[in-house]
């Protein structure tokens, strides 16, 4: 709605935002310059002593501290003035020297100014400030000259932290990491290319997380370094002890054929450490070296005869540290580790082209981890000789530093043996002449066999096999058996001057396991007639007679002498 003093209320409107714009862009330029001018100092410091994390974020919380500072006493007294359109008349009144008329008039041409005194004053005062409110010029006294200034020094501030930042982009970036706690390092010309000790290689540079190895005690300390950029002559290995005040110093020196490849060695160092490497202007991360034992590894083999020798056999467990050891045919071995001071990872068993992963398993009392071998495994029944490694890794990702190897062979089952015997040699062609026989082995006598081996006269020859004895399963083992065997010759047609040999042959028991042979001495007969038979009964008696003769002259003390 149009009113008398509109033209007025629109030109301090104007002021009022006008005063309100310098207002706030001079307390945003402030804070702004303010808070640059903190963050290059914060560079210079982190820059100059290469602060820790711990020390960056001191730093951090201290620049936030005076942002907060410079905002409560600098940019927010300007942001917290609220003018209303009455403060604005005053502060023209001032100015211009005028009486109150003017924020009266303001006041009177309201709504709620209603009722105020005598309705012709009030349009009588309206009236009059309407009249010269149109060459009044409100924006007397008013400048903007603060707000340039402070333009102007926060423009100078920003070029000359960008022309640094586009001048070392690197260290800028690097800056910008390290402020928020990140873990970069500053540019220098020598760089850290890579770091190795005793072999193993670790970060130039953790990212944050400090790196740590763990060697195995005892082992020589070795330190490599190779560097690039600037290459320095020497380097430097600076030690300090985790559990003590030690420290120590280690010269690193370059190899004559490679100038940025630097070595020391440290030759014996009993405990843990930390190390940083200082070559030329470059400094690495701290790495701690933790010094740990190799894990200490008893093994123990647990060896289970065959069935058919369980019971002359029984099972043995072989004392801790064999490493060689015999076993029968079909034994199951099963080892048994145990690591005694620290916790495995892995243990893992080679056999030829083999690699079997040992498992593990806890005692029901809660007490130490063993490993034993897995199912399906060559071990399960021994049928050949094994050679075999044994190599562990520990919870510190050490290995054993000599594998553990050994040999399990075969030891021999002694061949079933048998002897044999017969009355007679001379036989008729339809006779059966018997042989007694004992036969006898370590586990049992499966079977035994007569081998019949016919020779003619015409030179003609056969081979014929007896059935002698045949054990069952059931009657198993029978280590030894006392027989006789009886060998039927009438179906064989034979005639005088015909020899027969015969053969006995013994299998062992063996369970599963198919037995082997062993053979006794060969008897032989040779075939003839009625009068051959009783001409080898007087040899024999005339033999008896004289063996009689010489038993009596023997204890009767005659001389055998003739007179």
């Amino acid at each position: 709605m149009q009113t008398k003093l509109g033209h007025l209320r629109t030109q301090l409107n104007r002021l009022q935002r006008a005063r309100a714009a310098v207002r706030w862009g001079s307390a945003v330029c402030v804070l702004l310059s303010v808070m640059t001018g903190l963050l290059l100092v914060a560079f210079l410091a982190d820059w100059s002593f290469d602060l820790s994390a711990v020390f960056r974020g001191i730093v951090l919380l201290a620049w936030l501290a005076a942002g907060l500072w410079s905002i409560r006493t600098i940019a927010w007294p300007l942001l917290a003035v609220r003018e209303t359109e009455d403060d604005v008349a005053l502060i023209v009144e001032r100015h211009q020297k005028i009486d109150t008329d003017l924020v009266a008039a303001l006041q009177f041409e309201r709504p709620r100014s209603k009722g105020w005194g005598s309705p012709r004053l009030a349009d009588a005062v309206i009236q009059y400030v309407a009249e010269f409110s149109p060459s009044l010029n409100v924006f007397e006294g008013f400048s903007y000259r603060p707000l340039p200034k402070q333009v102007t020094t926060l423009g100078v501030t920003f070029l000359f932290v960008a022309g640094l930042s586009v001048t070392f982009p690197d260290h800028a970036a690097a800056f910008l990491n390290r402020f928020m706690l990140g873990a970069d390092h500053y540019p220098t010309k020598t760089r850290l290319e890579s770091i190795s000790i005793c072999g193993r290689e670790v970060p130039v540079f953790s990212s944050g997380k400090l790196s740590s190895i763990r060697i195995p005690y005892g082992q020589p300390m070795t330190f490599e370094v190779t560097c690039g950029g600037a290459i320095p002559a020497t380097g430097i290995a600076n030690l300090s002890g985790l559990n003590n005040d030690s420290v120590n110093r280690i010269g690193l020196q370059a190899d004559s054929t490679s100038p940025n490849h630097f070595h020391g060695e440290a030759a014996h160092i009993a405990d843990s450490f930390r190390v940083r490497f200082h070559c030329g202007d470059a400094l690495s991360d701290p790495v701690e070296v933790a010094i740990v034992p190799l894990p200490l590894v008893d093994v123990a083999w647990e060896v289970t005869p065959p069935a058919y020798a369980a019971t002359s056999v029984r099972r043995n467990e072989l004392e801790a540290g064999s490493r060689q050891f015999a076993v029968l045919e079909g034994s199951t071995a099963n080892v048994r580790l145990v690591c005694a001071n620290k916790p495995l990872k892995s243990v893992v068993l080679t056999t030829g082209d083999l690699k079997l992963d040992l498992v593990s398993s806890i005692k029901s009392d809660g007490g130490s981890v063993t490993w034993g071998l897995p199912s399906g495994t060559p071990f399960e029944s021994i049928r050949e000789g094994l050679k075999y490694e044994i190599q562990v890794v520990d919870r510190d990702d050490l290995p054993l530093e000599i594998p553990i190897t050994g040999q399990i062979r075969l030891k021999p089952d002694r061949l079933p043996r048998i002897v044999a015997s017969a009355v007679t040699r001379l036989v008729l062609p339809t006779a059966q002449p018997k042989l007694d026989y004992a036969a006898g082995d370590d586990f049992g006598v499966s079977k035994i066999v007569a081998v019949i081996t016919l020779s003619r006269e015409d030179g003609r020859t056969s081979r014929h096999e007896v059935i002698a004895k045949d054990v069952s399963e059931r009657d198993q083992p029978l280590a030894v058996v006392r027989e006789q065997v009886s060998i039927p010759l009438s179906s064989y047609e034979l005639v005088k001057g015909d020899e027969v040999k015969v053969v006995l042959e013994v299998t062992d028991w063996r369970g599963t396991i198919v037995g082997q042979k062993g053979m006794g001495e060969p008897i032989s007969f040779r075939v003839t007639d009625l009068n051959g038979i009783l001409a080898q009964t007087g040899e024999e008696d005339k033999k008896s007679a004289k063996q009689l003769d010489d038993i009596l002259r023997r204890e009767l003390g005659i001389s055998g002498e003739k007179k």
